[in-house]
């Protein structure tokens, strides 16, 4: 695996931390820390416990270049939207249901 070394050291100065410090709180030694800066290499459970000790997730250290990270399009904009617009119409008719049923009890007599 290849982790974007530059971006890792940046994120660790950024944080103030030494490469003792990040080898510590992520439990990989040091040695596999200075490795990782100088090369970028890493495996998956190093690249797992760096991740954690930022609270970070792997793809933003990763390096892929095969992946582009672009705009979302429309359809990914719309999908969102139509997802926000069902869990709205879902939580009406959960309260018109709440409201009849409210109503049907009252009518009946039904102390509440």
């Amino acid at each position: 695996m290849q982790l974007d070394n530059a971006k890792l050291k940046q994120l660790r100065e950024s944080n103030a931390w030494s490469q003792s410090h990040l080898a510590e709180v992520s439990g990989v030694s040091m040695r596999t820390i200075q490795r990782i800066e100088k090369t970028g290499a890493v495996s998956p459970e190093s690249a797992k416990c760096i991740c954690a000790a930022f609270d970070i997730q792997f793809d933003e250290l990763s390096v892929n270049d095969n992946y582009q990270k672009s705009e979302p399009s429309l359809a990914d904009l719309l999908k969102f939207k139509v997802m926000d617009i069902d869990k709205k119409a879902a939580l009406v008719s959960f309260i018109v249901a709440f409201i009849i049923a409210y109503g049907i009890a009252i009518s009946m007599g039904v102390e509440i």
